[in-house]
């Protein structure tokens, strides 16, 4: 199984690719720095904070909930 930095990381690869985007057009439209937002994208950062994510989904103009619409983050553990 992915780890959450692995599938968080290819979450922003493909939704940075709809949308025609580069990382660093990523960071400049979140506010965040360079070196965090490539941090994520190359695995240094293991667990991104809530805040981040959340600045990264405004950048992208998608909710926190659309950003983590997708398995295993959308399926009930039994």
């Amino acid at each position: 199984m992915e780890t959450d930095a692995e599938l968080i990381s290819e979450k922003l690869l493909s939704l940075i690719e709809e949308r025609n985007l580069t990382i660093n057009r990523l960071a400049t439209l979140s506010g965040l720095k360079q070196s965090t937002v490539n941090s994520i994208f190359n695995g240094a950062s293991k667990r991104p904070t809530i805040s981040t994510i959340r600045k990264l989904c405004q950048a992208l103009e998608i909710s926190v909930h659309e950003f983590f619409d997708f398995p295993p983050y959308n399926e009930v553990e039994k």
